[in-house]
């Protein structure tokens, strides 16, 4: 599975509103902004690239 389907498949409503980064099937890190976010991840995981997206208020599913 890779970062995006994790995104589509996963139950995230603990981040609804929120920016997470997603990699290797986690959130390893999550934030109100993008900025935070990004910024966390290059310092973690430096040389990787993380799917970063804002997880919607409303999800509408189609599995």
């Amino acid at each position: 599975m890779d970062n995006f389907e994790f995104f589509v498949k996963s139950d995230l409503s603990g981040f609804v509103g929120k920016w997470v980064a997603i990699l290797n099937e986690k959130v390893v890190a999550s934030g109100e902004n993008f900025k935070e976010v990004a910024e966390k991840v290059d310092k973690e995981f430096p040389n990787q690239k993380p799917l970063l997206t804002k997880v919607p208020k409303n999800i509408a599913r189609i599995l």
